[in-house]
């Protein structure tokens, strides 16, 4: 079985139009949890792995057809049981949610998630989203020198985003996200 969103075109990256994403929003938001469901092994889910991951891929270009009429389904992933909701919920809304109780929300949630996917989604968001109520919790992440690697990278990536410096561009991209922190302190919390 095969999903008919599996044949919309998509462009040189991959990614569908979004204009053929017609059905309504409940219908995107039934796909989510038709994949969730199948996570959870919930019975009358479907089991075929390929299929649950177009549900999730297809679900999400739906959600973020649907613009900020998805924004309330897309932020009640954030706390999400599932870490895979967590994930997605940062990814729609990195896409639709340019308000700034959005960005306050993924603020948040950033300090409180522990998986460490979903909190690269979060990260990730919030450079999208290109807010600079961002920086602080960007900065902490950054000068934590214990953090996750990827995490940090991450961080320094979505940073450059938000400032629009190309710090992965540099010889040292955490050295040099660390310096234009130092330099810029207004903005670092």
């Amino acid at each position: 079985m095969t999903l008919n969103e599996a044949q919309y075109p998509v462009d040189a990256r991959g990614r569908p139009d979004i204009r053929y994403y017609t059905d309504s929003l409940e219908y995107y938001i039934e796909m989510y949890e038709q994949y969730l469901g199948a996570l959870k092994g919930k019975k009358g889910a479907c089991y075929e792995p390929e299929l649950a991951f177009s549900r999730r891929v297809h679900a999400m270009w739906g959600l973020i057809a649907k613009g900020a009429a998805a924004a309330p389904f897309a932020l009640s992933l954030l706390s999400h049981s599932e870490p895979e909701a967590r994930e997605d919920g940062p990814a729609i809304l990195a896409e639709i949610g340019k308000d700034e109780n959005v960005v306050d929300q993924l603020i948040r949630t950033l300090q409180s998630e522990t998986d460490t996917e979903a909190r690269d989604s979060l990260i990730l968001a919030l450079g999208r989203l290109k807010n600079r109520k961002a920086v602080p919790a960007l900065a902490a992440i950054i000068r934590n020198e214990a953090e996750d690697g990827d995490t940090r990278w991450t961080a320094v990536e979505s940073l450059g985003y938000v400032v629009r410096k190309r710090f992965l561009k540099q010889v040292n991209p955490v050295q040099a996200a660390l310096a234009w922190l130092d330099n810029h302190g207004e903005f670092a919390g």
